[in-house]
Order: structure tokens, then C-alpha cells, then sequence
């Protein structure tokens, strides 16, 4: 007798040997070819027989992976550079979108950022390497408290990223002749993701030969009259400006180009935009900045030596400053209420920083003032980066922007009173973050070691207060900045290595 099934047992039946059914160990160590069509991959040395044998380029194995934290929670995509990203680089785009670009936003919008980086990571497979690359070192410089730790290819995240890194040189060393009008554009975000992951690394000298690339690019171009997106033209000129305080003198002159000079902010009667005045605001700073590096780096036998034309200079550049600075107040005081949040925020922060440059453009040589009245200002400007700081629990760790790390040093470094100095100290280690060449936990070290220094000259070496400044959040400081290339050479140390000198010839 035949005996039927009926439709219903054979389904129970199926089901139940699914679930028997022992489920196979997926392989996580396949090529990423196969691993993107989703297969086993035989893992044959070299290229994979799955590949080879259909006529598919093998793209070779991953050596390392992408540990990112479990408790981010981010969302994973499924798209990437020309459709194609391993589950790592998924995580990886991912963490870089969701947690790395509002931290580069900051408190002002950005094009560069929130558009157009995200647009070439899902169409060019160079750029979203890169990305891949910064987020695993950005996970690791936050875990360390933005801390300048170097490379260690011990690390799982720096392994991951050095390979990202290599991918990335690949496939721009792939196009070099490529006639896209889009590489140069390609190759310049690029530069900026380079410089980013040195920067957060501490590996400055690195960091310098991407930003001298980027820079001699855009040289180029303005030079050839070839139209580059304005974002990364802002960005690179920015960082060529910041480079001259971290030991990158060949910056100095910085980024030349569309006829800027200081008539242009001297003839301006106001701002449209918060916008207009930021752009404004910029092009003041690429030679406010390389100049009071200078002076800083100078001993006082050079800037007396060439005082006449450091001070005519200097009277220059402060006059450019403080006109910025009156249309910006009349702007500031006329519009502030008219603004969105995150453009009263912008409005502050430059507020805060033309305050902070303009005290330390005055004071930068060897004039005689008022160290009263210098306190009293350099009091009322850590007042004002503290309700500032207060208003925000939630700060971004790394910005490519002027930010307010540059004020907090000067008065952690240079305002007479040591008290006030040990609150700016405390601020400096309370936001532990980058402002691209600078960083903040560098400045709280270096401006310790200028207070050390100054309780010794003046015989009123206090313990309590030495004993809370040695509580510094990373104890070899002085040692890495001694081993890193022109270290010893940045302005701020070249100051602090200059008075102690000083005080062993009293």
C-alpha cells in the first residue's frame, strides 16, 4: 500500500530538519570578493580558485579586521565605493558617518563633511579606504583620551588601518594618469583624511608630508587656473596656517591666491552672513597665526635684533585685526538674535577667537604693558571659554577649524597670574580634542612646564600645586614631544626651552 504525505506533515518534516540541522562555521578570513558575493571562499594563497576560475579578479584578503565597539549601536550599509565593501568597511563608512563627521562639523556646517566626502566614499573606492582607515584610528585616539600615543601596529586598530591606508595608496597609484576631471579632487580629500590620521596618531612629520602634497596641488591648480571646490581650497589653507605652530616652518608664507591681502578686510563696512564674516575671519588668521609662531620661537636677542620690522609687521596685522574685530561686534550685537542655534554658536566661538588673537598679537614681542590690565583681560577671556564650554557637555574630539584650544594655551602659558593659568590648564585637559594641528592635551603639557618654570624663577615652588599639575593625563609628554621631528622646535616648547634657559644664566 502507498502511503501519502499529506502536505502539512512534509512541511513539519523540512522544518524539523532545519532545525537539527547543525549550522556551518562562517568563515570570516575568505577574500573579500567572495566575501561581498556572499560564498565560501577556498582561501587558496594569493588569488582564491572561486575567483580565478570564473574569470573574476580576486581582491585579495583582509589580514585584519575593523573592532568597533559593540555599544555604538551603528547602523551598517550596504553600499560603498562602486557598490563593493566588506562587512568591516561597511561598520567602518558607517562609524566615520555617524560618529566621526558630526564631531568634524563641529558648531558650523560643512559642506566638505556632511556632502561631499560622503558622496566619493559611495563612488570612489580610494577615499572610502581613507575613511575606513581614520575611523579605526579615531576609535583609538578617543579610547586614549586624544592623547598623541603614535603608531603601534600591536594595536588591532592601527593593523586595520595601515591596510585601509595601503588599499587607498592603490587605487590612487592606479588612476596617476587618469584623465577624470575628478581626481585632483579625489586625490586632494584624500590628502586631508592622510594628514587627519597622522595627526591623530602624533605622527606630525607624516602629517606634513600629506599637507605639503595637498598644498603644492592646490599651488598648482590656482597657478593653472583650474577651479577647485572652495571647502578643500579652505580646509588645506587652514591647516598650512596651524602647521607653523606644530614645527612645519616651511608653511610659513602659507597658501597665496585670489589677490587677498589686508586692504580687502580693511575696506569692508560689515558682513551679510555669519558666513561672510568667518571667511573674513580666515584669511586674517593664515597670516595672524605663522607670525605669532614666530615670534614665539624667536629668543630675545633675534626679535631685538629685528624688532623694527617684526613690530611695523606686527602694527599691520593688528590693525586688519582689531577692524575685523569692530565690524564683527556691530555685526555680532545687530544680528546674534536673528541667528539659528548652531549659527549663535558660530557667532560666539569667533567672537572668543578675535578676542584671544588680538591679546596675544599685542603682547607676542617685547613691548612693555600694563600686567594689571593684561590679567584682567586674559581673566575675562577664560571666563568667557568656560561658560562657553559649560553650555556643551557633549564637545567634538577633532575638528580642521580654528577653535578656542589656541586662547585657552595663551592664558595657561602666558597670563601673570599662575592661578588663572592652572584654571586655563584645567579647562585644556577637561576637553581633551584636536583643532587639526593642534592639540589640546600638547598645549596643557607644554603650558605645566612654563609654570614650573615660572614658580622656580620667582622661588615659590608651592608642592600642592605642583603635585596637581603631575596629575597630567599623560606622563611621557615631555619625552614624546623630545622624540617627535622638530618637537623641541614648535614655538610654544621653543618658548618654554628659551626662559629655562634664561633663568640658568641668573
Amino acid at each position: 500500500m502507498v502511503s501519502f504525505t499529506m502536505p502539512g506533515e512534509l512541511i513539519a518534516r523540512t522544518e524539523s530538519a532545519k532545525r537539527r540541522r547543525k549550522p556551518g562555521k562562517r568563515s570570516r578570513t575568505g577574500c573579500r570578493t567572495c566575501r561581498v558575493r556572499r560564498i565560501k571562499c577556498d582561501e587558496a594563497p594569493g588569488s582564491c580558485r572561486n575567483c580565478t576560475s570564473t574569470g573574476r579578479a580576486c581582491d585579495g584578503y583582509d589580514l585584519h579586521r575593523f573592532p568597533i565597539k559593540r555599544e555604538l549601536c551603528l547602523p551598517t550599509l550596504g553600499m560603498g565605493a562602486g557598490g563593493i565593501m566588506t562587512s568591516d568597511e561597511k561598520r567602518g563608512f558607517s562609524y566615520f558617518q555617524y560618529r566621526l563627521v558630526p564631531d568634524l562639523v563641529g558648531f558650523f556646517d560643512s559642506w566638505l563633511w556632511q556632502k561631499l566626502v560622503l558622496q566619493m566614499c559611495h563612488s570612489d573606492p580610494a577615499v572610502c579606504h581613507a575613511v575606513n582607515m581614520v575611523s579605526a584610528i579615531h576609535q583609538d585616539a578617543e579610547e586614549r583620551g586624544m592623547r598623541l600615543a603614535g603608531e603601534d601596529l600591536q594595536n588591532p586598530k592601527h593593523r586595520f588601518a595601515l591596510e585601509q591606508a595601503v588599499r587607498s595608496f592603490a587605487h590612487l597609484q592606479k588612476r596617476r594618469a587618469s584623465p577624470d576631471p575628478q581626481l585632483r579632487e579625489v586625490v586632494l580629500v584624500c590628502c586631508l583624511l592622510f594628514v587627519m590620521a597622522e595627526l591623530l596618531l602624533g605622527e606630525f612629520a607624516r602629517a606634513f608630508i600629506h599637507l605639503r602634497s595637498g598644498t603644492q596641488i592646490l599651488e598648482e591648480s590656482l597657478r593653472l587656473g583650474i577651479p577647485v571646490i572652495p571647502c578643500l581650497s579652505e580646509t588645506l589653507r587652514v591647516l598650512n596656517s596651524q602647521s607653523s605652530h606644530v614645527g612645519d616652518f616651511e608653511s610659513e608664507s602659507g597658501i597665496q591666491g585670489e589677490a587677498e591681502n589686508e586692504r580687502d578686510i580693511e575696506t569692508l563696512d560689515g558682513f551679510e552672513s555669519l558666513k561672510v564674516a568667518r571667511q573674513c575671519f580666515q584669511r586674517v588668521m593664515y597670516r595672524v597665526i605663522p607670525f605669532i609662531a614666530t615670534a614665539w620661537r624667536l629668543p630675545q636677542t633675534e626679535i631685538l635684533a629685528n624688532y623694527a620690522t617684526l613690530w611695523v609687521k606686527r602694527q599691520r596685522l593688528l590693525y586688519s585685526l582689531e577692524h575685523l574685530a569692530e565690524r564683527f561686534e556691530l555685526f555680532y550685537q545687530q544680528e546674534y538674535a536673528t541667528l539659528n542655534a548652531k549659527e549663535q554658536i558660530g557667532a560666539d566661538i569667533v567672537r572668543l577667537q578675535l578676542v584671544a588673537k588680538t591679546i596675544v598679537l599685542k603682547t607676542c614681542l617685547l613691548d612693555e604693558y600694563d600686567y594689571r590690565l593684561l590679567t584682567f583681560e586674559y581673566s575675562n577671556l577664560l571666563s568667557g571659554y568656560e561658560k562657553f564650554m559649560d553650555r556643551f557637555p557633549c564637545r567634538p574630539t577633532i575638528t580642521l577649524d580654528y577653535g578656542l584650544s589656541f586662547g585657552l594655551f595663551a592664558v595657561a602659558s602666558k597670563c601673570p597670574d599662575l592661578g588663572i593659568r592652572l584654571q586655563a590648564v584645567d579647562a585644556l585637559r577637561r576637553w581633551p580634542h584636536y583643532e587639526g594641528m593642534i592639540n589640546s592635551n600638547a598645549g596643557a603639557g607644554i603650558a605645566v612646564e612654563a609654570i614650573k618654570l615660572e614658580l622656580h624663577k620667582m622661588q615659590k615652588d608651592d608642592a600642592e600645586r605642583v603635585s596637581l599639575m603631575d596629575q597630567d593625563p599623560d606622563m611621557s609628554f615631555w619625552e614624546m614631544i623630545r622624540r617627535t621631528q622638530n618637537g623641541t622646535q614648535w614655538p610654544a616648547v621653543r618658548d618654554v626651552e628659551l626662559r629655562v634657559k634664561e633663568t640658568r644664566q641668573l
